[in-house]
């Protein structure tokens, strides 16, 4: 990877990105520590950055001076925005929903600002559907019942998405961004430039190498590793698969099985504590439950999935007859000389989150912890590496908080018009009540919602209808916030569009769709488990009867396995077709001694799998 100064050698404008990201950076850190302005003016320094540094990289990177004038432009137009909220703002809210014409040009032009900004880096699905959402109230006041929502005047729409200051662009979700992710983003950014990647890729190795399907499991413990800290997996998959998927298809697993591997442990890293991503301090800053309190109610589920997903790549490994890599090739000293400078940083978010710090505050340390370690060890970074990091963690969090205040139009618009009460009612219209119905309906909507953009944005829209759908029919809120985001997480992996997928296909030389497909079967536990943990509070550390609670845990532990085995295809040894269906089978009987609170069918389902586990050992004795 090129390090800033040869990225300025080779184009002299990348300085500008460099000067407006350490700047962002910056300020960033220091609000920490220092309350620098009120709470309207610094989202609109963060929007700002995030316009500025969006453009200005297109800018620099686009060829040749006729390309470049679109994002030069967008970039002034961004500076001049954000300069004018700011030396306005206390009068823009004072004249909120009642603005002058240069105030309605400037939010116009802002709305347009972040619809662009977030086409540029996620593709039109999520800006599309910003405008579909924005434009139907105007077209809804005219529709009939049960389609007929309200709207207000034009000026007023524009007041509301932007300007007004209380809404839209700067409504609920941009502050997020803003207090919660961006500086864990950049903290992640340090870390892989500080060697994080190698450091996991070499624990993975050690802890996993010796195991069946040797590179298949190295996979899954690195990708749950590096995926927690990148925030995407998109990127997770580049970073862990150009190394990963080349060795497992040596040693045996098909292309398709080897990017399906590491496609389900990337995304898996989403969900993976303690840093989970991003998604966890959007939930924090959307819910106002404790981050502490998230992270420790998600480890079980994380497991859970992992689990899962280690279960695909032992039972593929011994279909393929793979097995475990020589692991006397990993440098112990070198990973325990490396160990205090990625395992301290980790304590001093636990220890200062358990103490009651602000998130912010938690990740300035964090940051300022990881450098300071780094610079006492035997091999000192470069300036160059730790300006990389933070210029990096800039990029990627101004993308975010262009794509958060997209969200915020979307969520204003529904608030406003009343469309979210008529979608969460419609939820529980069309499920009949029923729960089980009315779970399938959200997560076909996640998953439509989260397959062509970023989990969070899907898990920000989704959520404002169907938690509150949920908690109607009887799920308490931290369920109903957890099922959403499970969900919103796992339709990146999900056909036809999986994007997580495309990328590891792209790595292994696989068939596309194959890959995905197979993918799919990896990270099954992704898609069920949240539906446990409705029936299971336990899974979130919501206890209630002791006794049912660990019977209920079993049974999910066990029915991940069933589903496994039927859909590889092999448990001891190859399995027939009717065995298949029986370990599916067994795996549906235990699902259902959750929903029901069966002894009976927890029973049941466990002799089917049992009886099934001592047939397939009859058979490989015999064959041996």
């Amino acid at each position: 990877m090129e390090s800033i100064s040869d990225k300025i050698r080779h184009n002299p404008l990348y300085l500008l990105v460099t000067i407006v990201g350490l700047a962002m950076a910056l300020y960033h850190l220091m609000v920490t520590q220092v309350l620098l302005q009120d709470a309207k003016p610094h989202l609109n320094t963060h929007l700002g950055f995030c316009l500025l540094l969006v453009f200005l990289g297109d800018f620099v990177q686009k060829k040749g001076w006729f390309s470049k004038l679109l994002p030069l432009l967008l970039t002034l137009f961004s500076l001049a925005c954000s300069l004018y909220v700011h030396f306005l703002w206390p009068e823009l809210e004072n004249r909120a929903y009642f603005n002058t014409l240069p105030d309605l040009v400037v939010g116009v032009v802002l709305i347009l600002l972040v619809l662009e900004a977030t086409r540029r880096h996620f593709g039109l699905i999520l800006p599309l559907l910003s405008i579909l959402v924005v434009l139907y109230p105007f077209v809804g006041r005219h529709f009939p019942e049960p389609f007929r929502c309200q709207s207000m005047d034009l000026d007023q729409t524009i007041s509301n998405l932007s300007i007004g200051l209380d809404n839209g662009i700067y409504g609920i979700v941009l502050p997020t961004s803003a207090n919660y992710i961006f500086l864990f983003v950049i903290f992640g950014a340090i870390l892989q430039s500080l060697g994080g990647t190698r450091f996991f890729m070499l624990l993975a190795k050690l802890v996993a190498g010796k195991m069946q399907g040797g590179p298949g499991m190295m996979a899954v413990v690195s990708s749950s590793l590096v995926g927690s800290i990148t925030g995407s997996a998109a990127a997770n998959v580049a970073i862990t698969g150009s190394f990963t998927i080349p060795l497992m298809k040596k040693v045996g697993y098909k292309p398709e099985q080897a990017a399906a591997i590491e496609a389900a442990a990337s995304n898996g890293g989403q969900i993976m504590p303690p840093i989970m991503g991003i998604v966890a301090f959007g939930m924090a800053g959307l819910t106002g439950i404790p981050y502490l309190k998230i992270i420790a109610m998600a480890l079980l589920p994380a497991l859970l999935y992992f689990w899962a997903t280690g279960l695909y790549v032992y039972l593929r490994a011994g279909q393929r007859n793979i097995l475990a890599m020589d692991s006397e090739r990993v440098d112990r000293g070198e990973l325990l000389r490396s160990l205090p400078s990625f395992l301290l940083p980790f304590a001093v978010i636990i220890i200062l989150l358990v103490k009651g710090y602000s998130v912010m505050y938690v990740a300035f340390w964090a940051i300022i912890c990881s450098i300071l370690i780094s610079l006492v060890g035997r091999r000192k970074p470069s300036l160059g590496v730790i300006l990389d990091g933070f210029v990096n963690g800039a990029k990627a969090g101004a993308t975010i908080g262009a794509s958060a205040a997209c969200v915020g139009l979307i969520l204003a618009t529904v608030t406003m018009s009343g469309l979210g009460v008529k979608l969460s009612s419609g939820i529980q219209i069309w499920s009949g009540g029923v729960l089980f119905a009315g779970l399938i309906i959200i997560a076909i909507i996640c998953v439509i919602l989260g397959c062509g953009g970023p989990s969070l944005t899907a898990y920000f829209i989704v959520s404002m209808f169907a938690t509150p759908a949920l908690m109607k029919m009887g799920v308490g809120f931290e369920q109903a916030h957890f099922f959403t985001m499970f969900f919103a997480v796992f339709a990146f992996l999900t056909p036809p569009i999986a994007m997580v997928a495309l990328i590891a296909a792209k790595l292994a030389g696989a068939p596309y769709i194959a890959s995905a497909l197979e993918a799919t079967k990896a990270a099954i536990g992704g898609f069920v488990i949240p539906f446990m943990f409705i029936y299971c509070p336990a899974l979130l550390l919501q206890w209630h009867d002791p006794f049912q609670d660990v019977i209920g845990l079993f049974a999910c532990i066990i029915c991940l396995l069933a589903l496994e085995v039927g859909f590889v295809g092999y448990f001891v040894n190859e399995c027939t077709i009717p065995e298949r269906f029986l370990s599916v089978g067994a795996a549906i009987i235990l699902f259902l001694s959750l929903t029901l609170e069966s002894y009976l069918s927890f029973t049941t389902g466990l002799i089917v799998i049992l009886l099934l586990f001592v047939r397939q050992k009859w058979r490989k004795s015999v064959e041996d």
